[in-house]
């Protein structure tokens, strides 16, 4: 397995004067600035005040808009930025179809997912999502994320169309 390196930068910025409405909002005002990745952790600060540690991870080439939208949707006076070096493994998107089947009717959907050098999988957030969705809209019948997930994975690991009793 080879590592892979590519340049990053990490802000970390510290807020102790936001509600978690105004964290939500700039959550996504960090992603349309270019953010690759948000991660906001609750923290006490002096005199035991509730705060935030922002944790942005970008390319170095939309930083000056990631650091826009800190001072402007943060409201921060001041930011820590570092320069960091991304390690990865290349992966290979996978599309694998499934077969749903429940009370003598057969749903057919495409599960989507990555398969990294190691050889571990992962299916998509938003194709386990949508696999939940499509049971729900034909049978009116909940599927749980976790069971959601796991048929993504057997349907991964399975260069065949994959049957699943719901």
């Amino acid at each position: 397995m080879d590592i892979h390196s590519k340049d990053g930068l990490v802000f970390m910025v510290q807020a102790d004067h936001l509600s978690g409405e105004c964290v939500g909002q700039a959550i996504g005002h960090l992603y349309t600035a270019g953010a690759a990745n948000v991660q906001v952790v609750p923290a006490i600060t002096k005199k035991n005040r509730p705060s935030y540690l922002f944790f942005i991870d970008c390319r170095p080439d939309p930083a000056d808009r990631v650091e826009e939208a800190i001072a402007g949707e943060l409201t921060s006076g001041g930011w820590h930025r570092m320069d960091t070096v991304h390690r990865y493994q290349y992966n290979e998107r996978l599309k694998r179809p499934v077969e749903l089947c429940f009370q003598g009717e057969t749903l057919h959907f495409t599960v989507e997912g990555k398969k990294f050098e190691s050889g571990s999988l992962r299916p998509e957030h938003d194709s386990v999502m949508a696999l939940r969705e499509a049971v729900y809209e034909k049978w009116h019948k909940p599927v749980t994320y976790e069971a959601a997930y796991h048929m993504a994975v057997s349907a991964l690991l399975d260069s065949e169309k994959s049957v699943f009793q719901i």
